[in-house]
């Protein structure tokens, strides 16, 4: 049997019990809300904090190496737009970890919500103790108060908050930017793992620099064996020879129903080429617009370079090893650096070395093992085929 106290009535104890179960419903909703907020904030953090490290774990451990191989298996044109997009993005999801754990700070949700909880502990006590026991309404209700002033941050029903508006919004686009993050780091690996299955054996150079002419990398072969023939049923060889105008030096290799070939005058021009050959056509293109085609005829293919810069005549002659296109990558005051070289019929050649926009005469390269000097360090080249 419950005891009133004298001056006590059941509309007042009854108005109070109301009030607290209210209040609950307040703080549980407030809960509810807050709660996954502030788990999300700290994953974000966390998460964010893990995938720059994953991204430029890469780039620092294997340098230029993961760069070209990341290259190679994407298909990309140069190992630099691997440095840049993986950079890139740590510095977005390095920024997007820093907002998290600031707003996390700075909203002090999980203490907020630890403290919600407590007091929504200590009002259901007070709610049984005033239904059940002998508590009086006035020292119900000052300690309905006390714990009340614990958690002003808690909005009474139908109230708002102006920081869960702001920071939703925020919080979505942060975990956009980690997903998006997620989604580059596998195609990264997936690069990385296709570019290690097709890298080329015996090539101990470093990655590929930007060339404003340079295609989608060749798997390397250990020779082409030329198969001279006036008929333009070729199926595999090798040809040389140079243009018109201009006096740049071409090879041109060819394989079954494909053909690369390099275009170089030994100083600043250069283009890498590949496309088809098909019934004896040659229409060879890179990815900066320069073009060659021809058309092989008595042993010789003749045709046209066109580019930006030139349009000219040109013929290559069959020729036997070792005739051919080579190509090496270093690094070069550490940047990464191409070098190619198109080895003529008469076994002279010509080449550039490409660092970033620059380019100038490659060193000599030694064709008997395929090795060359560059600022007093010893390097080995490939030959390449389509």
């Amino acid at each position: 049997m419950i005891t009133l106290a004298p001056t006590e009535t059941p509309d007042l104890r009854a108005g109070l019990l109301d009030t607290i179960r209210a209040r609950r419903a307040d703080i549980a909703a407030y809960v509810r809300t807050k709660a996954p907020v502030s788990r999300r904030l700290s994953t974000v953090s966390i998460v964010s904090s893990s995938v720059v490290a994953a991204l430029t774990a890469g780039p620092a451990l294997g340098g230029p190496d993961f760069a070209e191989r990341v290259r190679r298996g994407l298909s990309l044109d140069a190992s630099e737009t691997v440095w840049q997009v993986l950079c890139f993005g740590a510095l977005v999801v390095s920024m997007t970890a820093a907002v998290s754990a600031h707003l996390e700070k700075t909203s002090d949700l999980r203490a907020r919500v630890g403290a919600a909880e407590a007091a929504g502990a200590m009002l259901a006590g007070l709610q049984a103790r005033l239904e059940y026991g002998r508590l009086a309404v006035e020292e119900a209700s000052e300690e309905y108060r006390n714990i009340l002033a614990g958690i002003p941050f808690v909005p009474e029903r139908g109230g708002t908050t102006s920081s869960s508006a702001g920071r939703e919004p925020r919080l979505a686009g942060q975990v956009a930017v980690v997903v998006t993050a997620a989604v580059l780091l596998a195609v990264t690996v997936v690069g990385l793992v296709r570019g290690v299955a097709v890298e080329p054996a015996g090539n101990g150079a470093s990655a590929a620099p930007t060339a404003s002419d340079v295609p989608a990398q060749p798997s390397a072969q250990t020779s082409v064996a030329p198969t001279p023939s006036p008929s333009g049923n070729v199926t595999q060889g090798v040809f040389g020879g140079g243009t018109s105008e201009g006096g740049a030096g071409l090879a041109i290799v060819i394989d079954a129903d494909r053909a690369i070939a390099y275009v170089c005058d030994g100083q600043q021009f250069e283009a890498w080429l590949q496309g088809s050959f098909v019934d004896g056509r040659l229409d060879l293109s890179s990815p900066s617009g320069a073009v060659l085609t021809g058309d092989l005829e008595d042993g010789a293919i003749s045709g046209e370079l066109r580019t930006a810069s030139v349009d000219t005549p040109f013929t290559a002659t069959v020729a036997t090893e070792p005739a051919g296109v080579y190509e090496a990558t270093i690094p070069v005051d550490g940047a990464p650096a191409r070098i190619g070289w198109a080895v003529l019929p008469d076994g002279s050649q010509v080449g550039v070395i490409a660092v970033a926009d620059s380019r100038s005469a490659a060193p000599p390269l030694d064709l008997g093992d395929l090795t060359f000097q560059h600022d007093g360090g010893r390097f080995t080249a490939q030959r390449l085929a389509p």
